[in-house]
């Protein structure tokens, strides 16, 4: 397990300018992105900026569940706490496309990925209290 004198903060999606100033107040920022490449280019820019190096990245896919709940595992087994969860990632006019959960992709991405997200780190923020 992590343990971090500062808050730990997952943000999800696009964030940077977030994650920048969560990093610059002495966070722990775990960015959860589905691209890595983008997403390791911004926390090496992050850390760059900022001299914080507890700037992490880590893959999730709110478009699969599994790969919702593969990332909470993570965060459960590797994190002592959670104090801030950033469901920032969204999906727009792909009405018609199905996940392969079966669902609309929009709503997946936008609403059951994220409930599922929270649903499954609710127990991390009470550690924080």
């Amino acid at each position: 397990m992590t343990t971090v004198s500062g808050p730990v903060v997952v943000l999800s999606g696009i964030g940077k300018e977030t994650a920048l100033d969560l990093a610059r107040r002495g966070a722990r920022v775990i960015l959860a992105c589905r691209d890595m490449d983008k997403t390791d280019q911004a926390c090496r820019e992050i850390i760059s900026k900022t001299g914080n190096q507890e700037v992490i990245s880590h893959h999730i896919d709110l478009s699969s569940l599994q790969s919702v709940r593969d990332f909470a595992r993570v965060i459960l087994t590797t994190e002592s706490r959670l104090d801030v969860l950033v469901n920032n990632a969204g999906a727009a006019g792909l009405f018609r496309k199905r996940t392969q959960d079966g669902l609309q992709i929009v709503m997946q991405i936008n609403h059951f990925g994220p409930f599922l997200l929270s649903n499954l780190l609710l127990g991390q923020f009470f550690i924080c209290m």
